[in-house]
């Protein structure tokens, strides 16, 4: 039987268990139907136990200090949107209840971004988009009642093929991929490329293995007549007006991204390794801890970099040996697998509001024979003498 909504019966018996199991995490803003059925389709082959794990993990990122419930209510300022620019533009008008989404991908200055800001920053200013698309579906759903989606078109208009574009596509942009899939689970209907260069076809084929599978099992390429063949996924009205030509006009508007200047580049302003940094080694499927007996009031601040690709996290722990970092509470959201060598540092500060046992986590979980050399330094501006951190 199917309730009017279009939830069924099984799967509304399945979002109550799912919701039991996570309701200590669970926020108001949070905890709908259409969330947590998300979760469910996006992770079917799963037990719901296991798609609760899951789901916590992501919970905890949102009542972390980025504030992922409300950070949608926020001005889009952060210094990056200047250069990744918004793009919704409307319901598809074809597909029932799709939201479209302009990526300006071949325009977007993804490389000077990565020699601007960190990966951290970089996921921030990204996470406002994708908690904007998230707050889309969520208002589209409360007046129809039915599931929402995301119609992601990625326009490669202007990508040019060098050595750079591989590492990009196969680094940051994978990572960014990952946290997609890891974080908003089922959001994205479909991933639309159009105006392909002849060259993305064999890029493609190369990056396909390395996508999360339901992120490429998404992707819907179009051919050289795709402003006739879009119009299978969207209405013209919620298309870009940067796509008109002799025979074609649509009336949406975006703005166009800005590049970089190579003055901004991390590598271009002369900066050294901090002092006092610590050099950690870890080996290939290991994980590394540093523990910190903080206060509240104290000032956290931390610097990291590695030589490869690695994982970073910022937790509170109830207890000393806890190190089950997908359902410990994240200060900051953890980014599991960042690209590497770092090309701008790790560089923040947090100010500490509840006593208790912190721990930063480095991972080279995913590599199966390099070890990872991470330079980190942790420095606490505390309010009280007997601050301690402890290597463990």
């Amino acid at each position: 039987m199917t309730i009017s909504n279009g939830i069924s019966q099984d799967e509304r018996q399945k979002i109550a268990e799912l919701r039991k199991l996570v309701k200590d995490d669970l926020t108001e803003y949070y905890d709908t139907d259409f969330n947590l059925l998300r979760w469910l389709q996006g992770h079917a082959q799963l037990a719901i136990p296991d798609v609760a794990r899951k789901l916590r993990h992501h919970l905890k990122a949102r009542k972390s200090t980025w504030d992922l419930d409300n950070m949608h209510k926020q001005d889009r300022t952060h210094p990056i949107h200047n250069h990744w620019r918004y793009g919704i533009t409307g319901e598809s008008g074809v597909l029932e209840n799709v939201i479209i989404n302009i990526e300006q991908c071949g325009r977007t200055d993804y490389t000077g971004m990565m020699e601007c800001f960190s990966i951290s920053e970089v996921m921030r200013a990204r996470v406002y988009d994708l908690e904007d698309m998230l707050a889309h579906c969520m208002e589209l759903e409360k007046r129809t009642g039915k599931q929402a989606w995301i119609l992601y078109v990625m326009d490669v208009t202007g990508l040019e093929y060098n050595k750079k574009l591989y590492d990009l596509v196969t680094g940051s942009m994978k990572s960014l991929a990952e946290f997609m899939a890891e974080h908003y689970v089922e959001m994205i209907k479909f991933f639309v490329p159009v105006n392909i260069p002849s060259f993305a076809v064999a890029l493609w084929t190369v990056v396909r293995p390395l996508l999360p599978e339901r992120t490429k099992n998404k992707v819907r390429i179009l051919g050289s007549n795709w402003k006739d063949e879009i119009l299978q996924f969207s209405k013209k009205e919620s298309l870009p007006s940067i796509w008109n030509d002799d025979t074609h006009v649509f009336p949406a508007y975006v703005d166009q991204p800005q590049p970089f200047l190579k003055d901004w580049y991390y590598s271009s302003k002369g900066l050294k390794v901090p002092e006092n940094v610590q050099v950690i080694d870890v080996p290939a499927g290991k994980h590394h801890w540093i523990t910190l007996h903080l206060q509240q009031g104290d000032m956290v601040s931390w610097w990291v970099a590695g030589n490869r690709n690695f994982g970073f996290g910022f937790f509170r722990a109830r207890y000393e040996d806890e190190d089950d970092y997908a359902i410990m509470d994240q200060m900051v959201p953890a980014f599991l697998w960042m690209p590497g060598p770092t090309l701008t540092p790790i560089d923040e500060s947090l100010e500490i509001t509840e006593d208790g046992l912190y721990k930063f986590f480095i991972s080279n979980e995913r590599s199966w024979w390099w070890s990872l050399c991470a330079q980190i330094r942790i420095e606490v501006n505390s309010q009280v003498e007997d601050a301690t951190a402890v290597a463990v």
